[in-house]
């Protein structure tokens, strides 16, 4: 299928019995106050064994309290694409500029709905379109798109008869595709920063890292094959479950990175099943600490180091084995290897 934009289908769904493809769109918003944030996924999945289904996730973390993470599978055949872009299955709803839902589950009882105005800035890890091809053809690194980098979302969410309400709310939207997965990757966003107009994006696959960085409406996207490659490549001198650092120049900005989680009971974990019949196993925090220190190039040079920080950024590392905790606190339970 042809792909018009960000969100458009990379599949022709249902596929064929036995043939692999994945199609991911996630979302995420985190309440004004960052007191509350909010994870929720619609993915399609093929597998080589002919396991087919479509999926819909949801995860609420608080910052003082326990939270949830919980999916329920649909059939697959029951999915529809529609223009200019809606994806629509059981009580689930995708568009350009909204979301709807609903899981009734053992773990919680939940649903939402979100609106936004869409984002003019679509982020991809590979600025290059042939490039993308052979990473995603013979390195199997698959396709991403950030369609809605950074809106403001508003709606609310119902969980056990409690109603979270959003309004003009930090929200991101993104879609991921493939006919397999990457081994491993870890990632970064934040668009709640509580006295800066900025938003920052670092996607690193492998021990390959691209970033985006926007601020006050300047973009510095950093994806080019000299960024991700090479001695002018972005680093990521501590990335480890709960820890990471990054260094990365060019485009105009010079930056340093760094994330904490400070408290594991925080993460969301998640068991994801690839087109190949393995594993990922995704520990994901929506609240975690991160600072930035970064300077921009200017006509006389470059500015002084500026600084900024936040406490609700979004974190998560992915692996064949649980980047923290074991196998069995992972969910669903029948996507563990």
């Amino acid at each position: 299928m042809t792909r018009r934009h960000g969100n458009s289908p990379h599949f022709s769904w249902p596929l064929a019995e036995g043939e692999p493809g994945r199609e991911v769109y996630y979302s995420l918003v985190t309440t004004e106050d960052c007191e509350h944030a909010f994870w929720y996924r619609y993915t399609l999945i093929s597998t080589e064994s002919g396991r087919q289904e479509a999926r819909t996730w949801a995860g609420l973390t608080r910052r003082d309290g326990d939270g949830f993470f919980t999916s329920l599978a649909s059939d697959l055949d029951e999915v529809s694409f529609s223009e200019p872009f809606e994806l629509a299955f059981d009580d689930s709803r995708l568009s350009y500029e909204g979301a709807e839902g609903s899981l009734d589950t053992d773990d919680a009882e939940v649903s939402w709905e979100f609106e936004y105005e869409p984002d003019t800035v679509t982020f991809t890890p590979l600025r290059s379109e042939k490039l993308t091809d052979f990473a995603e053809k013979f390195l199997g690194s698959g396709r991403h798109w950030s369609a809605n980098q950074s809106v403001r979302m508003t709606g609310k969410i119902e969980v056990d008869g409690e109603s979270i309400e959003f309004d003009d709310a930090p929200g991101h939207q993104g879609h991921t595709v493939g006919a397999s997965s990457p081994d491993s990757w870890s990632w970064i966003h934040c668009n709640s920063f509580p006295e800066d107009d900025a938003v920052l994006e670092v996607l690193e696959v492998e021990g390959k890292v691209s970033l985006c960085f926007r601020r006050d409406g300047d973009v510095h996207m950093l994806n080019r094959l000299k960024h991700v490659l090479g001695p002018l490549a972005s680093e990521s001198p501590v990335n480890e479950p709960g820890r990471w650092q990054v260094e990365a120049k060019g485009e105009g900005v010079d930056l340093e990175i760094s994330v904490d989680v400070e408290d594991e009971g925080k993460y969301r974990k998640a068991a994801y099943l690839t087109p190949d019949d393995t594993s990922r196993y995704v520990s994901h925090s929506s609240l975690t600490p991160i600072e930035v220190r970064y300077r921009v190039e200017e006509s006389d040079g470059w500015s002084d180091v500026r600084e900024m920080s936040s406490d609700s950024a979004r974190t998560e590392w992915a692996g064949k084995t649980p980047p923290v905790g074991s196998k069995d606190e992972y969910s669903p339970a029948e996507y563990r290897g």
